[in-house]
């Protein structure tokens, strides 16, 4: 699917990360996405009253608040476009094979363990950034580790966990704690197109999930698989074709 540009796109990122995502990349529009934080409604609502109907394009756990706009405001949202996205998960034993496991079972248990975990981690991100990539890159595919090469990648991915983990901490841990919460029933007031696309290999949020996320949608669902990517290969594969220029 191509976004036109003759709409208003905002662009929700992944957790950790931030805007900067989409600096890992040239993008071919007259201008750049606007980017929204996690579940900012009311963003939102100010861009719809200033623009009309917007697309939503959403990486990773950026999908949660995709989702939930496009299930509570179905009247905003023109269509979605979900890159390795993060769905709910009650919807299947995914948890013991997403990377991000540590940190969402601590949200799930207690809100000071994942204050103190999040604390360790905005240290780590200050002091030794790409020991911290490196160490949550371990079990990511070759297409995901080879972007650890890439000065450009590791900057812009360096300056999202320093904005998630740092700057805006508590809207992080806020997003987190409500993602570990069930909320598959939202998923059928989503009224509007979204596509999916993941990656093969993905060791983030592995794409069984995002097949599952398929099937408990009931507005209308594509799903492309991108063979031999991970979780932000496909990101980086992805994101040109989806701001493609018709």
């Amino acid at each position: 699917m191509v976004i036109h540009t003759n709409s208003y796109t905002l662009y929700l990122h992944g957790l950790p990360g931030s805007g900067d995502e989409l600096r890992m990349v040239e993008l071919s529009v007259p201008h750049s996405p606007k980017v929204i934080a996690p579940l900012d409604f009311q963003a939102l609502d100010s861009f719809v009253a200033t623009h009309g109907k917007v697309r939503l394009v959403a990486f990773s756990l950026g999908a949660f608040s995709a989702l939930q706009m496009a299930a509570t405001r179905p009247d905003h949202i023109s269509e979605i476009i979900l890159i390795s996205p993060a769905g709910p998960l009650e919807l299947g034993d995914f948890l013991e094979n997403m990377a991000g496991a540590p940190i969402f079972k601590t949200a799930h248990a207690s809100k000071i363990g994942l204050l103190l975990l999040t604390a360790m981690q905005s240290m780590v991100a200050f002091v030794a950034p790409k020991f911290l990539l490196t160490q949550m890159f371990a079990a990511s595919c070759d297409a995901d580790k080879e972007l650890l090469n890439d000065p450009i990648f590791v900057s812009c991915a360096t300056a999202g966990l320093r904005q998630s983990l740092h700057h805006n901490a508590k809207s992080y841990r806020h997003a987190i704690v409500k993602y570990v919460q069930p909320w598959a029933e939202k998923l059928g007031k989503v009224r509007c197109d979204v596509t999916i696309y993941h990656g093969e290999l993905d060791t983030w949020s592995p794409v069984e999930m995002s097949e599952a996320l398929k099937s408990a949608l009931t507005a209308r669902t594509e799903l492309i698989i991108e063979p031999k990517q991970g979780h932000y290969s496909t990101l980086l594969n992805v994101l040109p074709k989806v701001f493609e220029t018709s």
